[in-house]
């Protein structure tokens, strides 16, 4: 048996802080990661800091959640797996790295999140999704529910801070993109989650 590990967080985001307050939930972020200190996280979410609708999977850093001395709450649930299924989490995670560019953000479900709804659009996610598929367990649509489910398996719930032993790793994330950067971007995202659209 081996471990993957949950992390739930409590972004600073203005998005996230939305999300908090209209769900009534102390969480509003989810993402995977093989190390229990969460040395490197696997999600969906803006790719850029000053870049909220930019987005798509991304290799999350502790620094990310660390930034200008500020600290992000979270909770890590720890969940054993057989070796096969481990592999094949980390399997499904690096195809998700091997084809980054069109895996992309589910803005249609990220709409419709707080109303308990999803949109399945191919190669698209929101974390939950994202978490949701890679685990392979689908009886839950909401970080509270999957919160839920995984209430005895907290091992650890404070500041990121502390766990992350006050890495100071960067990447790219502090990258500041310009205006006509994520217009354009957006603009190509959205269409092209539009096109793939299932029709009935």
């Amino acid at each position: 048996m081996k471990d993957i590990y949950i992390a739930f967080l409590a972004s600073n985001y203005k998005s996230g802080k939305f999300i908090r307050a209209f769900t009534r939930t102390r969480y509003s972020h989810v993402a995977l990661s093989s190390s229990p200190h969460l040395s490197e996280m696997y999600s969906f979410s803006r790719q850029y800091y000053n870049t909220p609708f930019v987005a798509g999977f991304v290799r999350e850093l502790p620094s990310r959640y660390l930034y200008n001395g500020t600290d992000t709450p979270v909770k890590v649930c720890k969940v054993s797996v057989s070796d096969a299924h481990y592999e094949q989490i980390l399997s499904t995670i690096h195809t998700f790295m091997k084809n980054k560019k069109q895996m992309k953000y589910n803005f249609l479900s990220a709409f419709a999140y707080p109303l308990h709804k999803s949109v399945k659009i191919r190669d698209a996610y929101i974390c939950i999704e994202f978490v949701r598929f890679v685990l392979g367990i689908n009886d839950f649509l909401t970080i509270p529910q999957l919160e839920k489910r995984l209430s005895g398996s907290v091992v650890y719930e404070g500041g990121m801070r502390a766990l992350a032993n006050a890495s100071s790793d960067m990447d790219d994330y502090f990258d500041r993109k310009s205006f006509f950067y994520q217009l354009s971007h957006t603009t190509a995202d959205l269409a092209l989650l539009i096109r793939r659209l299932p029709i009935k």
